[in-house]
């Protein structure tokens, strides 16, 4: 893995390089509040050997600058911005990988370069979340998350890692850097998360405004969704969002991760990366438990 910082209009683009580059590319895209090390450095050494990976640091996290004003992180203007960074680092087509936020983004993209992807990669993202949980008002998500934003402070990495370990079934030395790796040390000792409120909120609100169920549509290329079984709760807003996919989305296959939660790719490792270097390489999703396929 070599890490990379470009510029661009905006400031800085933090990128990290997995592969060799004459195999097939994925640009990987993370979650909220999250970076690309800690959404995908473990799936991207399982996959390295036979695909080239891209993963970025998104705008406001990792070690990517942050945006000044608000509208730039609607997923429209974040599309713009991932192009202007891409060109710089891939001359050709390549697949697009999103984790969570990272697939409405991934999705946005595709919508406004299709000619770019060869394939889109959804993980336990871009089919639910606000849209189909009614639950999901505005006014819940954005007073939600601002708590979240202004609790998530911790007086040490052992804290941090009692909180962060809930996140997985697999918790191990790995992840515990990877949590660590999202927050950073104020000058009263503590530790806070390094994207700011200013932008997850802005985030949030990008959520609204641009609905993920606005691009289906428009996406004409090869999609796998792979998602979480955990919690059980959301299975009605699964169902709905993938009918919508079904209904949209010509060539699309879904494959329900079985016993994992959100983060599924921390949780089933070996078995995602089974699935997408075979999807890629054009083997089909062959079916393996505990995988089942809706």
């Amino acid at each position: 893995m070599q890490n990379y910082k470009i510029t661009t209009q905006d400031g800085i683009a933090n990128y990290y390089e997995y592969g060799d580059a004459k195999n097939p590319s994925i640009v990987c895209l993370h979650g909220l509040a999250g970076n690309g090390l800690y959404s995908f450095d473990e799936l991207a050494f399982l996959l390295e050997e036979n695909l080239h990976l891209i993963v970025v640091d998104s705008p406001g996290h990792g070690e990517t600058s942050s945006f000044l004003n608000e509208d730039d992180y609607l997923f429209s203007n974040l599309a713009t911005w991932l192009h202007q960074v891409i060109e710089k680092i891939i001359s050709g087509s390549f697949y697009l990988m999103g984790h969570s936020w990272g697939a409405d983004m991934a999705l946005y993209f595709t919508r406004f370069y299709p000619e770019k992807i060869e394939g889109l990669i959804m993980l336990d993202g871009g089919f639910t979340f606000p849209q189909n949980q009614p639950e999901m008002t505005f006014e819940y998500v954005y007073k939600g998350w601002r708590n979240y934003m202004e609790q998530s402070v911790f007086a040490n990495e052992e804290e941090i890692s009692q909180e962060y370990l809930t996140y997985t079934n697999r918790w191990d030395s790995r992840k515990e850097k990877y949590a660590a790796s999202l927050f950073k040390k104020r000058q009263d000792g503590n530790f806070e998360l390094a994207a700011s409120t200013f932008t997850v909120l802005a985030i949030i609100k990008a959520f609204f405004k641009e609905p993920f169920t606005e691009v289906y549509p428009f996406i004409k290329m090869p999609t796998l969704l792979l998602y979480a079984e955990l919690p059980k709760s959301l299975n009605a807003a699964r169902v709905t969002g993938i009918g919508q996919l079904r209904s949209n989305v010509e060539n699309v296959s879904v494959i329900a991760i079985g016993g994992s939660s959100h983060m599924i790719q921390w949780d089933e490792p070996q078995q995602i990366a089974i699935i997408i270097s075979k999807w890629i390489m054009g083997e089909g999703c062959a079916i393996f438990p505990p995988f089942t396929v809706i």
